[in-house]
């Protein structure tokens, strides 16, 4: 016991024990096969609870925090639909939208994180998992996946040798709440009251009401399916009938039997009976599929559909069920009985879909091209694939033993995912404009052409060498009509015999017909003898404003650089623009004076044209509490009692919001989750019938109240400009 080695590995053992024991500063060591993690103050908050519904060190493993990316998707998509409503004005009503509060009331800005991995089994399958995390839970279209979970107790209708089963949990109330609240939203509540009156009203003939239906569509929803190893049925629609695998198919669905039931007694095509508990509905007609004799059946509240009542009959009458298949047994063990969703298929599923090709040998070489693709992508499996979807506290997780690993799919991902097609967007936007810009100055080429040829024509018929554009277009006369492309003034051309035609467009530049280099004499020519201006029609305005809207776009994101480059809030035109700067050059398109734009960070710009319009970006009208004010003016003074009231609703709003932050470790929430008894604030009251519920509540941002006269309330006030 003494020993000179045993003393030497205690002596080791210590020293090891007290180096463990040293607490780390910084970010951990790598060393060789240990993980690292960056610094604690460096690493997203997010990671840790992700991380522990994953496995890490597989074949993959993938994680993203995008919390807050579906709103700033949201603000993009609203400059993007800006712009085109510029030219289009039938998308006006879109554009008004606010499409952060709908992005939030569709629940798109539940999910904070996601998180994946995969790991390859001695098997040759793959344990994948996948996460979304909602830290605050989840509502609008996540809440169609259900609720709490609960055990998989379907398993017992679906024969032993079942081939496809599935049973998922699903909430379509929740949806279309979701989605009336949007329309009431966008389009008022009348729209919203309109929408919900024609599903009440559009199933009247046939004793069905819509709305009923989609209120009662709330449980589980469960498919068996089972393929014969041997036998087919036939198909005998078209001119040849197709062999395909014969197969039993049930399924039941919860919530809607006794809705539907009045409907389905009214049917002529369906020939009623009763079994005990169960009313039976079988289809008259024979389907053009032999062994197939569709039945639909009703048990309080609860539709089952069927291939045959005879399958029917022995899912209800079965005493073991799938549950007693010892793959399937095992999968349940290893994924869990409880669930939201739930997917097995067995091997015989694929390949008997696979043999649709020996199946019917006489097929035209048309249709065994088609078999030969569709078993080409159907997988060859060795043990039945398992998926269960789990909605947690925390997020949604799905696990599943399958034949593949998430690679594919996350490829996939990286390829369609927003932030790809954002990119994509933003790389394609100035393609496009350039690409419309050429065909606008081929349009214009076109109208100099037509212009050229009347002049010379005119020439030729009076034995003149001038004429005016007045004598050339017109009822009656040489061109019966010219329509400008953007804004162009055609008028003050000067048409001489021999010489080019030279049309200044707004925006700066000259197009020259016949076509040609322009001489430093015509590049500074002014039009001579210009006359009294025609008056812009609509189409005019529209390509003005669509230009004026590019420029301020540009400018706004050179402001935003500049100040990140700088470290500062503000910034003038010549900051900006000018050579090897971050815009070289901006064309004045109908007057108006950009270098009198003070740039200030998180305020809009807005300029005005030589007509008198005004153009602003980004969207909406400048909120009053951010616009300057008479030196010693009082923010308050000349608001009326239900301004300051609104005001008040919008502190308590905006504190309550905060205590909610630091309580949940959040940086957002909703209208829902601070009022309400019990809640952080009992109740609000509207004032002058505003709606708070839309309001976008974000951690360190100002709230802001639109209110229905176009004024917007927001609060804290910002900060005036210097």
């Amino acid at each position: 016991m003494n020993s000179l080695p045993l003393r030497t590995g205690i002596a080791a053992a210590l020293v090891l024990v007290a180096a463990c024991s040293k607490k780390p500063t910084g970010a951990a060591p790598v060393t060789a096969g240990e993980p690292a993690l960056v610094a604690k103050d460096e690493r997203s908050r997010h990671f840790a609870p992700v991380s522990s519904h994953l496995e890490l060190g597989g074949t993959l493993y993938g994680y993203a925090d995008v919390d807050g990316d579906a709103l700033a998707l949201a603000a993009s998509a609203q400059v993007l639909v800006h712009n085109i409503a510029a030219s289009q004005p039938q998308l006006a009503p879109l554009e008004r939208q606010d499409f952060k509060a709908l992005f939030t009331e569709l629940g798109l800005d539940d999910v904070k994180a996601v998180g994946f991995s995969s790991v390859q089994e001695t098997s040759g399958n793959y344990r994948n998992r996948t996460f979304l995390y909602t830290p605050d839970g989840r509502h609008g279209l996540l809440a169609v996946l259900g609720g709490a979970p609960r055990r998989f107790t379907g398993a017992k209708l679906a024969p032993p040798d079942c081939d496809f089963y599935s049973e998922s949990e699903f909430d379509v109330k929740a949806l279309y709440d979701t989605l009336n609240s949007v329309v009431s939203k966008a389009a008022g509540p009348n729209a919203a009251s309109s929408l919900e009156a024609s599903l009440k009203s559009s199933g009247d003939r046939s004793g069905i009401s819509w709305l009923d239906v989609i209120r009662g569509m709330r449980g589980r929803v469960t498919i068996i399916a089972r393929l014969d190893p041997e036998a087919t049925q036939q198909v005998t629609a078209g001119p040849k009938p197709l062999n395909i695998p014969a197969v039993s198919l049930m399924v039941k669905v919860d919530g809607v039997g006794g809705v539907l039931e009045a409907a389905l007694e009214k049917s002529g095509a369906l020939e009623p009976s009763k079994d005990g508990r169960l009313h039976v509905y079988t289809l008259r007609s024979h389907p053009p599929v032999t062994g197939i004799q569709p039945v639909l059946a009703v048990e309080g509240k609860t539709l089952f559909a069927a291939s045959t009542l005879a399958f029917l009959d022995e899912c209800l009458s079965r005493k073991e069920g799938l549950e007693t298949n010892p793959e399937f047994a095992t999968g349940l063990a290893t994924l869990g009985p409880e669930g939201n969703g739930l997917t097995w298929m067995s091997q015989r599923f694929f390949s008997r879909l696979r043999s649709l090709g020996s199946l019917n040998p006489d097929a035209s070489p048309e249709q065994k091209h088609v078999f030969d693709i569709f078993a080409l992508n159907l997988p060859i499996i060795n043990q039945p694939l398992f998926s269960v979807r789990t909605n947690l506290p925390d997020g949604i997780l799905v696990r599943s033993n399958w034949n593949r690993s998430l690679k594919s799919d996350i490829a996939m991902f990286t390829v369609y995912n927003p932030v790809t097609l954002g990119l994509m967007a933003a790389m394609a936007i100035p393609a496009y404009q350039k690409v419309q810009q050429a065909s606008r100055e081929k349009e214009m080429m076109g109208n100099l052409h037509t212009l050229y040829d009347a002049a010379e024509q005119y020439y030729l018929i009076n034995g003149a060498s001038t004429v005016t554009y007045d004598q050339l277009v017109g009822p009656g006369k040489l061109v019966g009509g010219l329509y400008p492309v953007e804004g162009e003034a055609y008028s003050d051309i000067v048409f001489t015999k021999g010489v080019p035609l030279l049309l200044h467009l707004p925006g700066g530049g000259i197009l020259k017909y016949p076509p040609g280099p322009l001489t430093p004499a015509q590049t500074s020519l002014a039009p001579a003898n210009p006359g009294p201006k025609r008056p812009l029609d609509d189409r005019q305005k529209r390509y003005q404003q669509i230009s004026v809207v590019n420029n301020l776009f540009t400018l706004d994101e050179a402001a935003k650089k500049y100040y990140i480059q700088n470290h500062v809030d503000t910034a003038t035109y010549d900051d900006l623009v000018g050579p090897g700067k971050l815009v070289r050059a901006i064309n004045v398109v109908a007057g108006e004076d950009y270098k009198s734009l003070v740039f200030a960070r998180g305020q809009r710009l807005e300029v005005r044209l030589s007509d008198g319009r005004t153009v602003k970006y980004p969207l909406g009208s400048i909120p009053k509490a951010s616009q300057p004010e008479p030196s010693g003016a009082n923010p308050a003074q000349g608001d009326d009692s239900q301004m300051l009231a609104m005001e008040e609703n919008l502190r308590r709003l905006y504190e309550a919001a905060d205590k909610y932050y630091s309580e949940h470790e959040s940086t957002s929430t909703t209208f829902e989750q601070l009022v309400g008894p019990t809640k952080y604030v009992p109740a609000i009251t509207a004032v002058a019938g505003e709606d708070y519920r839309p309001l976008l509540f974000k951690k360190d941002r100002p709230l802001r109240l639109y209110l229905k006269d176009g004024r917007v309330i927001v609060y804290p006030p910002q900060q005036k400009g210097p």
